[in-house]
């Protein structure tokens, strides 16, 4: 498993906060709520779907 550079680095963030914290940080920040952590590199993966532009649809007209 190779992890990417944005995962090496939310891990850094991770860890500092925890030891801020005294507990486990995983789960704590805004981008956990696209977390699957059954993926590979799965901070990166949540952070990117998280901070993604959202998709808007145009209403239909006649």
């Amino acid at each position: 498993m190779a992890l990417t550079k944005r995962q090496k680095q939310l891990d850094v963030e991770k860890w500092l906060k925890s030891e801020q914290m005294g507990v486990d940080a995983c789960g704590t920040f805004d981008y956990c709520v696209k977390c699957n952590k059954a993926l590979e590199n799965p901070c990166d993966k949540a952070f990117k779907k998280f901070t993604a532009p959202k998709k808007t649809t145009k209403k239909a007209t006649k």
